[in-house]
């Protein structure tokens, strides 16, 4: 029910540690990769959400669910053993096999963060992500979302019509094939004020026209149409009534 009085509301100010209940009969060693099962902690299997880096040692084995608690690292950069690394995925994602192995196959694994750098051979940092989890399963549940901008780009092929969701807006779209096409927005209404893209176009031919639903405008007129080279791209903007061009890079 609504409250009816003032509460106090407890503010964890620290972001990069958290203590959380060790699962029964699991070994928790320092540095180990930690997941979650059912709640509890316990050494990273493939699968698990992960829950970050194990600031010590914690040995559950004799004991119930929660008897001990262990502190994790949630945030931070760690430099970890990858094999095969290669700065080709730096800022790709991470997954985790088991509480010690990384991988960048997301089959089956457990998405840990993403790959910052090559320090060596088979070295990298990552930057381990616990919260928001954009992962489940090892498979893309949704977008990375970091201060309210998302990090994805959706690829869409040329056709006479495109449909545009928005589940798409959020980041870049990239539009490939050579195929005039009309690029369909969802409603101004359903995107909501904020709304927002990018449109690159890869095509060496075919004109792009950005088509606003309905009775929507975009810049007051019932559509754009300027994306007619390779690599012309331009940034749009919902105001919850209508769409703005914000950016545009058209070849003269």
């Amino acid at each position: 029910m609504a409250l009816t009085n003032n509460r106090q509301v407890d503010r964890y100010v620290d972001q990069e540690m958290r203590t959380l209940p060790v699962a029964m009969d699991a070994h928790i060693y320092k540095g180990a990769l930690v997941g979650l099962s059912g709640g509890y902690a316990r050494p990273l299997e493939a699968g698990d959400i992960f829950a970050g880096v194990a600031y010590e040692e914690m040995d559950n084995t004799a004991g119930q669910p929660g008897d001990l608690v262990v502190r994790v690292f949630t945030q931070g950069d760690f430099e970890h053993e990858l094999a095969g690394a290669d700065r080709v995925h730096n800022l790709g994602p991470i997954f985790a096999s088991d509480d010690q192995t990384l991988t960048v196959n997301s089959s089956g694994h457990s998405f840990v963060g993403h790959q910052i750098d090559v320090v060596g051979d088979d070295r990298i940092v990552v930057r381990i992500q616990v919260a928001p989890m954009p992962l489940a399963g090892g498979t893309m549940a949704g977008p990375l979302v970091s201060a309210g901008l998302k990090h994805q780009v959706v690829t869409k092929v040329s056709a006479t019509n495109v449909a545009i969701g928005v589940a798409d807006l959020g980041g870049v779209i990239v539009v490939t094939g050579t195929t005039a096409s009309s690029l369909n927005l969802p409603s101004a209404a359903e995107a909501g004020p904020g709304a927002w893209c990018t449109f690159i176009k890869t095509g060496l031919s075919g004109l792009l026209t950005v088509t606003p639903a309905g009775s929507d405008s975009i810049d007051s007129a019932g559509s754009h149409a300027l994306m007619g080279a390779a690599h012309d791209t331009v940034t749009i903007v919902c105001d919850g009534m209508g769409w703005h061009v914000v950016a545009l890079k058209i070849a003269a």
